[in-house]
């Protein structure tokens, strides 16, 4: 009688996305406790903590993650956790109340919930210890002794999980399948996957995988059963050997218990068709995997590549039909597509005509994630609005990519392209056009002068003349105010707090711009996108921190240490909440709205700007 391996249809829960809370209801004061928020969904962005006000942080946000995949009972189940944790202290008893945190899942906004923190006062000295358990309870020592015996087990040969990759030498950032596979030949009730492996020096991309299919195998004259139990996508960052670490799993498996015999004439039921059954748990743990990446070649190489490895095909575009006028919005659109880590696509270096106001190019990814990888697209639409009518042209540029399949660099040039930009509504009367010159190398006849040229009298030296001293004097003097300049220049340049900080205005009065134009073209999404990047870029600037290390808390602190008043500060937090909602909120106020959100954005800048002056 063969095992049988107890999963036979299973099925991936889906979930919806929760924000959830882990906190204490109460603490003491001068004791430190943490709070901990938890997603339960993948591809969230934007996570923003409420204030603890009254509180000092002792740690945090600490971000971690975890996954589990369960099989009971013939189905199979997924989870993921991403949790932000704090580590805080109340230094005074009193009682607080604490907001919602947010954050953001495939561009909708979920929120946790508020709650209340009661601080009792410190405990007495003496009395930390007292909640300590007792070594001679004689509960704890019955706890300790085993209930079975002589208890069943399961060895390596029944159950077990291996890893596999489908190539162990590939190319420094090519696409390799890493598989984890269980194998049994007894049934198995459930497993869980309780550590998965950091891969270090490796881009990673989970993939789905079927959960329906089971096949068989024979090893070692010895049936078995197999499913895949994970399947990730793995990019080596780096030329060279590299670990993969392995993956741990425990299982609950069902076993036949151990008989012991009497002598007597009920001996005959050992047999194995009538053995009772036992759960028993096994940890399972797959090998290590030696992976050695080749680096690219060096024979071949174009200088327009760029580290890109995959199989892509490349489209640059925009609407040839529409008529081009000075002054109006047109988009260019650069996309690669194909098979590889599309995370890691660059853009191309793109040179418009001077004449041409350039916007910083929008990015979007479309990823496509099987068990035969992953594959997408990602696509840079530039949007540039040309200043004067006449005809401009846009340079040839490449762009280069490795081909791992072919084991070849594949370069595309894309041809110039020539424009003709006809007078818009209001733009002046100019041509950018280079205008036409006579020339008797030709053979034109050439325009007639009008005007002689200047005599000087005979005799009459130029050199060391008064009028000669006078220019030399003025020139050293201009070279003297030059060399000046350079040097404040230089100082200034190797002031690198005080660039960002007079680039602040700059860069958020051309965000500012381009959210005028998003504004008339009704783009509510991306309007307001460009006005949170115009606040958050503006602030980063001013107080010198990477916009990756902002929050609402450090930025009030910031503000405070250069003595903006709190009033000045709670509204610029407003402006930056008032877009949030905006964005997010289920019934928008349309134009009207975004008109608004405008004007408060660009007061709050410039008050600010006054401020700090």
């Amino acid at each position: 009688m063969l095992p049988l391996f107890l999963c036979m249809t299973a099925f991936v829960q889906a979930q919806e996305p929760a924000l959830s809370l882990r906190a204490p209801a109460s603490v003491r004061a001068g004791e430190a406790f943490e709070i901990s928020y938890s997603i339960n969904v993948r591809g969230s962005k934007s996570f923003q903590a409420p204030a603890f006000k009254g509180l000092d942080l002792l740690f945090g946000p600490a971000q971690s993650q975890s996954s589990s995949f369960q099989f009971v009972n013939g189905k199979q189940s997924q989870s993921f956790t991403l949790s932000y944790t704090y580590q805080l202290r109340a230094p005074q008893p009193g009682s607080y109340h604490f907001g919602r945190a947010s954050i953001i899942v495939d561009g909708k906004k979920y929120q946790s919930e508020p709650f209340d923190l009661e601080v009792t006062q410190a405990a007495p000295a003496g009395q930390a210890g007292s909640r300590r358990q007792d070594p001679g309870n004689p509960h704890a020592r019955q706890r300790q002794q085993p209930s079975d015996p002589t208890p069943a087990k399961v060895s390596d040969k029944d159950l077990f999980v291996t890893a596999s990759v489908n190539k162990k030498n590939p190319y420094a950032g090519e696409q390799v399948l890493l598989t984890y596979r269980i194998y049994t030949s007894i049934p198995v009730e459930q497993f869980s996957i309780y550590k998965t492996p950091s891969n270090k020096g490796f881009w990673t991309e989970e993939l789905k995988i079927d959960a329906d299919e089971q096949e068989q195998e024979v090893i070692d004259n010895r049936l078995y059963v197999y499913a895949d139990v994970r399947k990730v996508a793995i990019f080596a960052q780096e030329a060279g050997p590299h670990t993969l670490e392995p993956m741990e799993i425990e299982a609950l498996a069902q076993v036949q218990a151990p008989q012991r015999r009497s002598g007597s004439i009920f001996d005959i039921f050992d047999d194995a068709f009538f053995a009772p059954t036992q759960t028993v748990k096994k940890n399972l743990r797959s090998k290590p995997l030696k992976i050695h990446a080749r680096p690219l070649p060096s024979e071949g190489r174009p200088a327009s590549f760029d580290g890109l490895v995959g199989d892509y095909k490349l489209r640059f575009h925009y609407d040839d039909k529409q008529e081009i006028k000075a002054n109006e919005a047109v988009t260019f659109t650069f996309t690669v597509e194909g098979k590889g880590n599309i995370e890691m696509i660059h853009a191309p270096q793109i040179q418009f005509p001077p004449d041409f106001e350039v916007y910083e190019p929008k990015i979007s990814h479309e990823k496509q994630v099987s068990a035969s990888g992953v594959n997408g697209s990602a696509t840079f639409e530039y949007i540039v609005v040309p200043r004067n009518r006449g005809v401009y042209k846009i340079n040839s540029f490449r762009y280069a990519f490795f081909n791992p399949q072919t084991e070849k660099y594949v370069e595309r040039t894309f041809p110039e392209i020539m424009l003709n930009v006809a007078q818009g509504k209001d733009s002046p009367q100019t041509d950018a056009s280079p205008a036409k010159t006579s020339s008797s190398a030709s053979g034109d006849i050439e325009y007639i002068r009008t005007r002689t040229g200047k005599w000087t009298k005979a005799g009459k030296q130029f050199l060391f003349s008064p009028l000669f001293w006078l220019i030399l004097a003025g020139e050293c003097l201009v070279a003297v105010i030059f060399w000046a300049i350079y040097r404040k220049r230089i100082k200034r340049n190797a002031d690198i707090a005080g660039r960002k900080n007079r680039k602040a205005a700059k860069e958020a009065k051309r965000c500012l711009r381009k959210a005028v134009f998003l504004l008339d073209e009704k783009h509510k999404d991306d309007f307001y996108i460009e006005i949170s990047q115009a606040l958050w870029g503006f602030l980063s600037n001013k107080l010198n921190i990477p916009q990756a290390g902002l929050s609402l808390e450090n930025a009030r602190g910031g503000l405070k240490e250069r003595q903006v008043s709190d009033e000045l500060t709670e509204q610029f937090i407003k402006t930056l909440e008032h877009c949030e909602f905006e964005r997010f909120s289920p019934h928008p106020t349309g134009l009207t709205g975004m008109k608004a959100v405008y004007a408060e954005a660009e007061n709050i800048i410039y008050r600010i700007i006054g401020a700090l002056k």
